[in-house]
């Protein structure tokens, strides 16, 4: 049965306006049944908070956060603890965490952290237990560390991890006891 509080199927967010009309068309939104979209193909957005996504625990579909060249954080989506998908956090070039993501425990698909400037660790992963498809984790120049995924149990697909010049040591990955 459909969440009454959410829009049907895919939700895409553009920019910091739409962040908001979404939190005011929709105050109560717990799960998306689609895909959840924050990005703008082939541009940047202007997005710096998305504190008022919190309610949100599902993402039935895949969750992308792209191209934000402006958001820092990800506290706003501290209540999401599923996406049924892949998760995608790509080219967000000021993102120095993923604490929000705290809440997070299993994501169905691939999980890819790719190209984000200035994320220093993983922290905010540490409730996840399992991927379904690969893990990917690569051009992330400020990574030190992979303790955040020391709650990892199993991937089903692939691990890759590369060109993270700054990833010394693999230490965050001793809960993982199997890959696909």
């Amino acid at each position: 049965m459909p969440d009454v509080d959410c829009p049907e199927g895919d939700v895409t967010l553009t920019s910091q306006a739409d962040v908001d009309a979404f939190v005011a068309a929709y105050p109560n939104c717990t799960a998306i049944s689609g895909n959840l979209l924050i990005q703008i193909p082939g541009g940047s957005t202007d997005i710096t908070d998305l504190s008022g996504l919190s309610g949100l625990s599902s993402v039935g579909g895949y969750l992308e956060i792209y191209n934000n060249p402006a958001l820092t954080n990800l506290t706003g989506l501290s209540g999401l603890s599923s996406v049924g998908g892949y998760l995608s956090i790509e080219s967000n070039d000021a993102l120095t965490n993923l604490t929000g993501l705290s809440g997070l425990s299993s994501v169905g698909g691939h999980l890819s952290i790719y190209n984000n400037d200035a994320l220093t660790d993983l922290t905010g992963l540490s409730g996840l237990s399992s991927v379904g498809g690969h893990l990917l984790i690569g051009y992330n120049d400020a990574l030190t560390d992979l303790t955040g995924l020391s709650g990892l149990s199993s991937v089903g697909g692939d691990l890759a991890i590369s060109n993270n010049p700054a990833l010394t040591n693999l230490t965050g990955l001793s809960g993982l006891s199997s890959v696909g």
